[in-house]
Order: C-alpha cells, then structure tokens, then sequence
C-alpha cells in the first residue's frame, strides 16, 4: 500500500473524474484538504464539499492538474 502523504500534499490541485453521465463536465476541480497515509480529503471547489479518497476503493478518480 503506498503512503498517500508522500503522492499528495495539502493544497496542491486535482481534477475529480466525474461517473455521473448525465453531467456536463467529466471534472471537477479540487484541492487536496489533508492528507494521510492510508486516505486523503479533498474539498471540491464547485460545491464545496469535502470526499474521502483512498487506494482500492476510489483514488483513480483523482489525477493531478499539471496532467491536463
């Protein structure tokens, strides 16, 4: 398992993978809130809502900006 606290740091920025297919955007913007060894929190930036995202249930929805 790899430590989520060395991959991610607070206050760096994501792109959310959205799954719902009625939506018009495929990302939604976010900034990294904590960040753990085994989870990470991140605040959406549209709603303001905070995820919890840890390996093997949903980190690959998360992908850093400087990739778009």
């Amino acid at each position: 398992m790899a430590n989520l606290a060395h991959l991610f740091h607070v206050g760096q920025k994501l792109k959310i993978r959205n799954d719902d297919f009625d939506s018009l955007h495929k990302f939604n913007d976010g900034i990294v809130k904590e960040a753990h060894e085994h989870h990470i929190i991140v605040t959406e930036t549209k709603t303001n809502t905070d995820g919890w995202y840890e390996e093997g249930l949903n980190i690959d929805m998360l992908y850093p900006e400087y990739n778009f």
